[in-house]
């Protein structure tokens, strides 16, 4: 009981940290245990390079090329208040902010006309009330009226509070899946910053949709601890999305960078190329070092956050989803036997996971299955997913589908596996109408005693 009542306590105490009126939590993003892991002069370019383009989780940041919706808002100066000499802010009233998002401390103003075109502040504070902004005061720049400028990152900026407020305390203030309500939860939360998520729309190698994550926002992930969040609106659901994409990008972004650099430049690396048998000097690795951040980690940079964004991009358009070929086969007794066949068949394997009868207890539940990223055998028997995680096979006949109940999204799921997981994808190797005969027996098991 005593355990229960704290947790409770913690989940209704956590999200109070973004109410209005009590102050935002300092705290800076995370970085991966790969980071971490690397020579300090290799990481540290790396932490620098992340700070530039996305900033920290109270000063965003906004670099070209990403297909997030930014939400930069242009403004004019109204007029400026007088100072004195050695006040270190300068206050001006402005017009255009009005029907916007209203919290923007911390934000960067852009000034696109006046003596400091170019130029580029953070907002020190903004009252909405009166439409007055407070920046600190500079020598090159000093507003004047009918100055203009845009605000960068409102959009952003309004999808970070509703991510603090709501999606914080399980994931994180990074996306990596470790707020403090996570240890509560089984399955854990979603670590956004390897950018996969399972449930999507798309075809097998493709990232999920803007729309696929927002219907997760909406409905829920059934079986599991992701609530529906209904109750918010299009624009608010929008707004989380667009923030989730954002800080997906932002780890896979660090990934790529990292994974160019450790091989190399790890601690571990540093020592074995340091001893005795590695035969180089501390002096030797780090002008190495020197010499590849000067001459080829600009273009790691590059092609990490463009590679990155291209693929979100690429994402959301139309020949993305996977649209079956042929209409749905009838919902018929022979379609169903058709499809029972077929999961007991060579060809999809599927009782080896899920069992003869669907129970999720499948032989693959007794094995014990290799890291694909480490090489080695997992601890535990059974199945994991991609962020080490262990996986019960799904049982087919408690009806619970965590990506959808529609007949669409089960074949989807048949077509593309679900990504992360071992879960194959089967478009390639089944044609519509055997999907469709496997979707239509795989949705009557919660229905047929008999098995």
């Amino acid at each position: 009981m005593r355990f229960g009542l704290s947790r409770l306590i913690l989940l209704l105490l956590v999200p109070l940290i973004s109410l209005p009126g009590c102050e935002q939590p300092q705290v800076e993003f995370v970085f991966s245990k790969k980071t971490n892991e690397l020579m300090p002069q290799a990481a540290k370019p790396v932490k620098e390079a992340l700070l530039n383009h996305f900033g920290n989780p109270f000063a965003l940041t906004q670099f070209e090329g990403l297909p997030t919706d930014f939400g930069d808002i242009q403004g004019t100066v109204k007029s400026v208040e007088p100072s004195e000499k050695d006040q270190p802010l300068i206050r001006f009233h402005v017009t255009g902010l009005e029907n916007t998002y209203h919290k923007l401390q911390g934000l960067p103003l852009k000034w696109t006309s006046g003596k400091g075109q170019g130029q580029v502040l953070r907002i020190k504070s903004y009252k909405y009330e009166t439409s007055t902004v407070a920046v600190e005061k500079s020598a090159e720049i000093t507003p004047q009226a009918g100055d203009t400028f845009l605000v960068e990152c409102v959009r952003l900026q309004q999808g970070r509070d509703l991510y603090n407020r709501h999606c914080m305390h399980c994931h994180g203030m990074s996306g990596e899946g470790t707020g403090p309500t996570s240890r509560y939860l089984n399955p854990p939360p979603r670590d956004f910053r390897l950018g996969i998520y399972k449930y999507t729309s798309t075809k097998p190698t493709k990232k999920a949709q803007n729309a696929d994550l927002a219907r997760t926002v909406k409905e829920g992930i059934a079986g599991t601890y992701m609530p529906s969040f209904k109750l918010l609106t299009d624009d608010e659901v929008s707004a989380i999305v667009n923030y989730v994409v954002w800080l997906s990008i932002r780890g896979e972004t660090e990934k790529k960078m990292v994974d160019e650099l450790f091989q190399e430049y790890s601690k571990e690396e540093l020592a074995e190329r340091t001893s005795e048998e590695g035969g180089e000097t501390k002096e030797e690795v780090l002008e190495e070092l020197k010499d590849f951040m000067e001459e080829d980690f600009p273009d790691t940079v590059e092609f990490a956050t463009s590679s990155v964004a291209d693929a979100w991009e690429e994402a959301n358009l139309e020949d993305s989803v996977v649209v079956p070929r042929e209409p749905r086969v009838a919902d018929t007794p022979e379609s169903r036997e058709r499809g029972r066949k077929l999961y007991l068949s060579e060809r999809t394997k599927c009782a080896t996971c899920h069992g003869p009868q669907g129970r999720g207890n499948g032989t693959a539940t007794q094995d014990f299955w290799t890291n694909p990223v480490t090489n080695q055998k997992y601890p535990d028997r059974g199945l994991h997913d991609i962020w080490g995680n262990q996986l019960s096979p799904r049982d087919l006949h408690r009806g619970i589908y965590r990506g959808g109940r529609r007949p669409i999204d089960s074949y989807r799921r048949l077509f593309s596996g679900i990504k992360g997981t071992p879960m194959p994808a089967f478009g390639g190797s089944l044609s519509d109408q055997e999907l469709w005969d496997l979707v239509n027996y795989v949705m009557s098991l919660p229905y047929d005693g008999n098995r």
